[in-house]
């Protein structure tokens, strides 16, 4: 049980939760307001359908929002061979959509892609140049908008994509074409079939912005496409990019259709979107572990109990086990990876997803210094998420982050200056976890006026600090344990 003193740090704590929140309201800082709309799942990530400029709408929410905001803008068949936007919204990605099929890449197209961009940049602060994926058909609007917009373009992945309306829908080559789309595409153009066929419109024609701006492109084709037949469309794009001086990679598919679209393993097209969207691999430390410890796995009749942590956790782990014996079987996921890091979640869902667990005591906090605490903030709500979706009759405590000290040339020790980052760690987390209401377990006001407790190196503890976590943590798990036995 927690003292009295402990529960007054806690109302400090929360109070300055709550001046923090009001003061920055004060302040005026800018929020994005949530998508409108319909939710559902896309792939397991937040999908919001809604209406914007009389079009329909689609945007996917990754998890974890990289720095910067990037996101892909998808042209056409969204859903469709969806394993590029998948890797990318794992990445932290947004995925975007609007509906223009219709318009086929026409100044009406590029009007509406305009407004939208402008409402995703300005109103919801994603990156100002997003990459621009467009498959089939999504060629024409993509190419188009990116000539008008150079200035706001990352880069352009085009999968068998139409480069000529006269290739598809006209038919006016090898293609058979499509007779009822291309009298749309001719209507929408407002053009009779002879000035469609002089006119220089198309993205073939229009490729001297996108070099002048050096916009990288790659396009995935299939070598034996007859509904967009390649020669009509990237051969002739890809020859006169490179005339222009431009960037362009085009991967083949021997003996490929028009079906299917992007590429099984959709490893070369994100590796393309990612190195030019400024984005960046997750940021690793010098050595990164994984220990993962269940005991009596194969056993049943009592409670199993999880504790996840770094290596402060690990350290008082033997003593908690030893405490509950008889009354929990336990184990532990301790890791060096911050929840930031998407492979964090790799790690946790394996064990979550192996083991159905009574009680689950949580933190995460000392390691991914190379995260800004926004990125943190952003990350905290998938750990809650992927707690409960995993194991949703487990009971949470969550634990605060312990402070760092200082032990130099013999003088006293004294808080190191990431201690402060670690207040800052668990106000946001305890922000979420209240609003959750979650137990909490204050590890941090146990242990920061006893600087006697921590080893020499001022992150980890030693015999006495260890005995009184461990303590304060089998405390905290035993009247969840009677809470959860209680069929409350």
């Amino acid at each position: 049980m927690r003292t009295a003193e402990h529960r007054n740090v806690f109302g400090i704590l929360l109070s300055a939760i709550l001046l923090s929140l009001s003061t920055v309201a004060e302040a005026g800082a800018p929020e994005c307001p949530p998508f409108a709309g319909t939710r559902s799942s896309f792939h397991s990530f937040d999908r919001y359908d809604f209406t914007y400029a009389d079009r329909a709408c689609i945007v996917v929410v990754p998890r974890t929002v990289a720095p910067g905001k990037p996101w892909i803008w998808r042209a056409r068949f969204f859903g469709h061979e969806p394993q590029t936007d998948v890797a990318l919204l794992e990445r932290g990605f947004h995925v975007a959509y609007i509906d223009v099929a219709a318009l086929f890449g026409a100044p009406q197209a590029v009007a509406i892609w305009d407004q939208f961009h402008a409402y995703l940049t300005q109103v919801h602060g994603f990156a100002p140049k997003p990459a621009l994926e467009g498959m089939s058909r999504g060629g024409l609007i993509i190419y188009n908008w990116a000539a008008q917009n150079p200035d706001k373009v990352a880069c352009i992945y085009a999968d068998a994509p139409v480069c000529d309306f006269k290739s598809w829908p006209g038919g006016k080559g090898a293609g058979p074409g499509s007779a009822g789309d291309w009298d749309q595409c001719l209507e929408v153009y407002g053009m009779t079939e002879a000035q469609a066929l002089a006119a220089k419109c198309n993205p073939i024609d229009r490729l001297q912005p996108l070099a002048r701006a050096d916009i990288p492109l790659l396009h995935v084709v299939g070598d034996a496409d007859e509904v967009v037949p390649v020669a009509e469309n990237t051969a002739i794009l890809e020859q006169r990019y490179t005339a222009l001086g431009g960037s362009i990679r085009v991967i083949h598919k021997p003996g490929i259709g028009h079906h299917p679209h992007s590429l099984e393993d959709p490893t070369p097209i994100v590796q393309f979107v990612v190195s030019h969207t400024g984005t960046t691999e997750p940021i690793r430390e010098r050595i990164e572990w994984c220990d993962i410890w269940i005991t009596n796995a194969e056993k049943h009749g009592l409670p199993r109990v999880l504790l996840i942590g770094d290596s402060i956790t690990r350290g008082y782990f033997s003593g908690v086990e030893k405490a509950l014996e008889g009354q929990a079987n336990c184990a532990r996921l301790t890791t060096s990876r911050c929840i930031c890091d998407p492979v964090f979640f790799d790690e946790l869902e394996m064990v979550l997803r192996q083991y159905a667990f009574d009680v689950i005591h949580f933190n995460n906090g000392l390691h991914g210094w190379g995260y800004t605490e926004a990125q943190y903030r952003a990350a905290f709500p998938r750990l809650l998420e992927t707690l409960r979706r995993e194991n949703p009759n487990a009971k949470l405590i969550w634990t605060t982050t312990t402070p760092v000290w200082v032990r130099a040339n013999g003088d006293s020790p004294r808080l190191d200056g990431k201690t402060q980052r670690v207040r800052e760690r668990n106000q946001i987390a305890l922000e979420f976890v209240r609003q959750a209401n979650l137990a909490v377990d204050d590890l941090y006001a146990l242990v920061i006026d006893h600087p006697e407790y921590f080893s020499s190196d001022g992150v980890h503890f030693n015999n006495e600090g260890k005995t009184a976590q461990t303590r304060q943590v089998a405390e905290a798990i035993v009247a969840h344990l009677a809470h959860s036995t209680s069929g409350s």
